[in-house]
């Protein structure tokens, strides 16, 4: 039985253990900027049989700092999300956070996939007053506001911490 549970236990390290890691940077061949990102990694456990997902990463450019969503939806839900529809983050001690998209972005409707989904990917600009905000609270809730109307997504405190060790590496 410990034998067992030793296992089960070393699976979900290891399932863990490869979860802030940064994409190989990229590095401008003209102006030799780097650009740093963290793998995408799931808000909600990885053994979840949801389609309603949110994942995230960080992208650092040139002076700039993006949150990037990724989301999945159940279903062939075709929406748009624009300037002016705003993510808003809602953390465990009530405060809101509130971040603005980077230009416009259409769900793709997986129809090749079973059961079929909509997925999106969004990018949302912050400021490091925002990722000070971000590493030092936990967050509850998360919002994306669409065309369709808004989706909401609940997140652990365990997978809360994902959020601020992809800041640690990306900041660092």
């Amino acid at each position: 039985m410990k034998k067992c549970i030793f296992i089960v236990a070393a699976m979900l390290l290891a399932f863990n253990a490869g979860a802030q890691k940064l994409q190989k940077p990229v590095i401008d061949k003209i102006t030799g900027d780097t650009t740093l990102e963290t793998k995408e990694e799931p808000l909600q456990s990885k053994l979840s049989l949801s389609l309603h997902l949110i994942g995230c990463s960080i992208l650092k450019g040139r002076g700039v700092y993006l949150l990037y969503f990724h989301t999945k939806e159940a279903g062939d839900w075709d929406f748009v999300i624009q300037d002016g529809y705003a993510a808003v983050i809602k953390f465990t001690n009530g405060k809101l956070l509130q971040l603005n998209t980077v230009g416009q972005h259409y769900s793709k409707i997986m129809y090749d996939a079973t059961p079929v989904f909509s997925d999106t990917s969004i990018p949302y600009s912050i400021s490091n007053d925002d990722i000070d905000q971000l590493k030092n609270s936990k967050i509850a809730v998360i919002r994306i506001n669409t065309s369709v109307g808004s989706f909401d997504y609940s997140v652990s405190d365990a997978r809360s911490e994902i959020v601020k060790k992809q800041l640690d590496l990306i900041t660092k």
